[in-house]
């Protein structure tokens, strides 16, 4: 039946009015929540903390040249992770003053010395290039005091710390558990991920402060994914709570839209990598045409040999 001219000429103003209606004013749907990257909810009892998968043994693993040495873990056959059981005595968390955190080691830097910290910040500058300021933050800086070497390269803009807890005032501190916590072009954090308690939380807390474009520098000891764990020292460290195969870690990354690198750095032994993560594919472009000048990535020993090279030409 034909429409009237009446109710043809309301239904024209009616669409007339919806076309002047401000879409962003009216009662938008509310998102769903963004679901938390890795695999869904806490991994169940007895199951990988990674890839959550069944296929886990868990054994009491005696060090090889010390069987005083023993820690319990539970080692992934699917993704490699190991997960290593916690001492009873915490050595950094809970902690309030610098000096009651473990002794400096020769990796860290001093007053009066670079470690490895200020060659890992060295080469990420390198990697994004210096064309303007770059600030860098110092992951889990401990007892370094590489930042203040750091702060006098050229090309870096201001040079922050973060760690579980505010221990020093000698740089500004950033808590990357606060929620809008700054993000940095570049993230250092040299032996810190073997620390980590729970993979999926803990590298999504440090993936917070990674700007969009930036290269974060992990140095940690990754195995070949079926280890003889009786013959890696690192597993015996106090503290040390993860040990990751690249497959496991190439699984976090990939989940927390990282793409991934691992260098071999200078004279720190067959295991030690660098892993290098960004969100950007250009800046691991980048990091391959550094590496094909290069090779081996810089360590404190790189500036110890060249130091010693320039006593003996001296």
């Amino acid at each position: 039946m034909p429409v009237s001219s009446p109710r043809r000429a309301v239904a024209r103003a009616l669409v007339r009015a919806a076309r002047t209606v401000d879409a962003t004013a009216l009662p938008q749907p509310t998102p769903p929540p963004r679901r938390p990257p890795g695999p869904r909810g806490p991994a169940p009892a007895g199951r990988c903390l990674v890839c959550h998968s069944p296929r886990v043994r868990r054994q009491e693993v005696a060090f090889v040249d010390d069987p005083e040495l023993r820690k319990t873990v539970n080692a992934c056959r699917r993704c490699g992770y190991v997960a290593i059981d916690e001492l009873p005595n915490d050595l950094y968390r809970g902690k309030s003053s610098v000096d009651e955190l473990p002794p400096p080691t020769s990796r860290m830097g001093t007053e009066d010395r670079t470690g490895r910290e200020f060659e890992m910040a060295r080469m990420a500058l390198d990697i994004l290039g210096r064309r303007k300021p770059q600030d860098v933050l110092v992951y889990g800086a401990g007892r370094s005091l590489d930042n203040l070497h750091i702060q006098r390269l050229p090309g870096v803009g201001e040079v922050a710390i973060a760690d579980i807890m505010k221990v020093r005032d000698d740089a500004p501190f950033v808590d990357p558990n606060e929620p809008g916590a700054r993000r940095f072009p570049i993230v250092i954090a040299s032996e810190v991920v073997e620390h980590f308690r729970d993979p999926w939380p803990d590298f999504a807390t440090m993936a917070r402060v990674v700007g969009p474009r930036g290269l974060l520098v992990c140095g940690t000891n990754v195995h070949s994914g079926r280890p003889r764990l009786q013959r890696h020292r690192y597993l015996f460290y106090p503290d040390h709570t993860s040990y990751y195969s690249a497959e496991s870690l190439r699984q976090i990354a990939t989940r927390l839209g990282f793409h991934i690198d691992f260098r071999l750095p200078e004279g720190l032994g067959t295991r030690k990598r660098y892993v290098l993560l960004s969100r950007s594919p250009e800046v691991l472009a980048r990091a391959a045409t550094y590496f094909g000048r290069v090779g081996l990535a810089p360590s404190e020993v790189t500036e110890r040999r060249r130091e010693a090279a320039a006593a003996a030409a001296g």
